[in-house]
């Protein structure tokens, strides 16, 4: 799994890309890498269009409660992740687990990368 993660200075706004092929253990990579690096304090983009997911709802389950155990106490900032396009199952997977990770997590899901930078944008400004 590839990933591109980027501070932007100008708007203290994570752009993360991910392409390829994902599985559980490396998502739970991320949270757990934005976690140790302090990352999590900053509004994110995620830019999954190309990413390919190998995750199942149980996986997803998992992977919210790992989340709940890390952040539990932490206020971590929102996200926004974008999804490929007219992709109802993956859009529908990433809606699955911003429901299941809510109690430490702001995710919304997009499938318009221009509409999920003003989210963030707006997000990121109001917490200013």
């Amino acid at each position: 799994m590839p990933i591109d993660r980027r501070l932007d200075p100008s708007t203290n706004v994570l752009r993360t890309t991910i392409w390829g092929l994902i599985s559980i253990h490396e998502l739970r990579q991320i949270i757990d890498a934005a976690h140790e690096t302090d990352t999590h304090r900053y509004c994110e983009v995620i830019d999954a269009r190309a990413a390919e997911p190998l995750v199942n709802a149980r996986d997803l389950a998992s992977l919210a409660s790992h989340g709940h155990r890390l952040y539990g106490g932490v206020a971590m900032a929102p996200r926004a992740v974008v999804v490929k396009q007219n992709d109802l199952f993956l859009f529908g997977i990433a809606r699955l687990f911003s429901t299941l990770a809510a109690p430490w997590i702001t995710l919304r899901v997009f499938d318009n990368l221009e509409a999920a930078v003003d989210y963030i944008t707006a997000m990121s400004a109001s917490r200013s």
